[in-house]
């Protein structure tokens, strides 16, 4: 399932993340705490890695707004606000990426102004989950 999408995008999704959506986790996680801003965000949804005919697919999410993404930025979920929580592959596609807040508003501004960090892994970003 998540193979094609990691080949399409030439990306290696982080274990934890393949691990959560497989076991059906995400259904218990809809608020994400942003410790530096003291504020929570509402997930709306999270993208699927089996429906390709779904728009919430994830090659089709990025697909999509890849013109406003930054190049290494990857969105896995959709928050109520309509932004996204990204993997961004800063680091290289092969490694491990950090997870980041893209403001969808503020990208039509400044692509790189719309990037807030939230976690360095996949991992501490579930730490933030309510």
């Amino acid at each position: 399932m998540y193979k094609k999408i990691e080949e399409i995008l030439n990306i290696k999704l982080p274990v934890e993340y393949v691990n959560s959506y497989q076991n059906n986790n995400f259904n218990r996680f809809s608020r994400l705490y942003l410790p530096d801003d003291k504020e929570i965000v509402e997930i709306k949804k999270y993208c699927s890695l089996e429906n390709e005919n779904d728009e919430d697919y994830l090659v089709n999410v990025y697909g999509r707004d890849r013109n406003m993404l930054l190049e290494d930025l990857v969105p896995f979920a959709i928050t109520e606000d309509e932004d996204y929580i990204c993997f961004y592959y800063r680091r290289g596609r092969e490694h491990e990426p950090s997870i980041v807040y893209f403001s969808y508003d503020l990208a039509y501004e400044d692509r790189g102004e719309a990037i807030f960090e939230i976690a360095d892994s996949f991992r501490d970003f579930v730490n933030l989950l309510e």
